[in-house]
């Protein structure tokens, strides 16, 4: 595990799964606000939750675990481009607060995107 990482590298890798960990950990903890969320977008929120949550740590353990790590960093990916493009529709938001806030959040997302592409 990590032999052939810098330091900086398995740093970045370990930081990168732990976010993903800790923040699918969040969201199921906000279970019932996540179905809502994804309800309202007219889709079966249990399944996608259920397929999101899968994906996300697998990916994430995967990545941690440094085995399959391109696999693990694809799977991310996937997740946080669905995931954007599902919560953080700016364009579709009034409140120029609440939209320059989602902004904020693509970016981020986009960031991260970015970081995943450095292990795949």
């Amino acid at each position: 595990m990590y032999v052939d990482h810098s330091i900086s590298h398995a740093v970045g890798q370990i930081i990168i799964a732990i976010y993903f960990i800790w923040m699918g950990a969040k969201n199921i903890k906000l279970w019932d606000m996540n179905v809502n969320r994804i309800k309202v977008q007219g889709l079966p929120a249990v399944p996608c939750l259920l397929l999101g949550f899968t994906i996300q740590f697998t990916g994430a353990f995967l990545v941690l675990a440094d085995w399959h790590t391109s696999v693990g960093a694809i799977m991310l990916m996937v997740f946080t481009a669905l995931a954007t493009a599902l919560h953080h529709r700016f364009w579709q938001m009034s409140d120029p607060i609440i939209r320059t806030y989602h902004v904020l959040l693509l970016t981020n997302n986009l960031c991260i995107f970015g970081g995943l592409l450095l292990l795949v």
